[in-house]
């Protein structure tokens, strides 16, 4: 679910997404070291002083699982059922659970997700196969494995007035955030003769979020690390080469989909000049 239900406040489904979230990475909480706090979520915790006047916004919750440093106790299935979560029409990895938004009682998601390249076994179904957890219980993913490096321990907090709850957990940097979303709007834009639906210029604008909040300079030399890393390095190269395709000019398919984002909120001109600017001091 990335938009909010028809009578559903986005700012009290928001403040339902990332409470979801806690109570998941509590129940998650002796699988700590496996776990790492990605997609939108991870992007707002990371861009919190972002000068951008339209509030960040997400209906849901995305935790990636790296298979090596994943233990065997609790069972993933066992903990999310116990924290009140259900696979959501049985389909691998994706947890739901009914919330009060308001008047209404809504589904709210959380992924479970496992980098595609760092499973098992990538070259089979989605469902990803480690025992003993259930094969149902994490969905395999392309354009996660950069966060299994780069990531670092943040105090991830409650957004519902008077919920002081908060937990510690790693959440992904911002070379995996970029990495992350360049291949997931090139996969969205390929598909969108056939599936225009899933094609949103949301994912574009925290890309910018994102280059507005981090410095290009460490960026590059953290990407010439990731590139050499032999579990992620491929990913990450691929990452970087899909970012300039996407936002290394000013009219480029993703620097497009970010002024489509962010207008009335941030000038285009603005966007147009400092992704392709960003992405090229990306470049060694």
């Amino acid at each position: 679910m990335s938009q909010a239900p028809a009578g559903v406040d986005e700012d009290e489904l928001n403040q339902a997404a990332r409470s979801a979230l806690l109570d998941a990475l509590v129940a998650l909480e002796n699988h700590r070291d496996a776990t790492t706090v990605v997609g939108a979520q991870a992007v707002y915790l990371r861009t919190q002083n972002a000068t951008i006047r339209s509030a960040p916004y997400t209906a849901d919750g995305d935790i990636s699982i790296d298979p090596q440093r994943l233990g065997e106790n609790p069972l993933i299935e066992q903990a999310m059922r116990g924290a009140g979560f259900s696979l959501r029409d049985h389909q691998s990895g994706l947890w739901e659970r009914p919330q009060q938004v308001g008047a209404l009682t809504v589904p709210v998601e959380v992924d479970l997700l496992v980098p595609h390249q760092l499973a098992p076994r990538p070259n089979t179904k989605r469902r990803t196969e480690l025992p003993p957890h259930n094969e149902w219980a994490t969905k395999k993913v392309a354009g996660l494995e950069v966060a299994a490096v780069d990531r670092s321990i943040m105090t991830v907090t409650s957004l519902t007035p008077g919920d002081a709850r908060q937990v510690d957990a790693y959440v992904a940097g911002p070379a995996a955030l970029l990495v992350a979303k360049a291949i997931k709007i090139d996969e969205r834009i390929k598909d969108a003769a056939k599936r225009p639906d899933r094609l949103s210029n949301k994912d574009a604008g925290d890309v910018y979020r994102i280059m507005t909040t981090a410095l290009a300079d460490d960026l590059a030399q953290r990407f010439a690390e990731l590139s050499t890393d032999p579990r992620v390095g491929d990913t990450a190269q691929q990452g970087l080469k899909l970012l300039r395709t996407l936002f290394g000019a000013a009219a480029t398919p993703g620097t497009n989909l970010a002024v489509q984002a962010l207008a009335g909120d941030v000038p285009a001109d603005r966007i147009r000049g400092l992704m392709p600017a960003f992405v090229d001091a990306l470049s060694p």
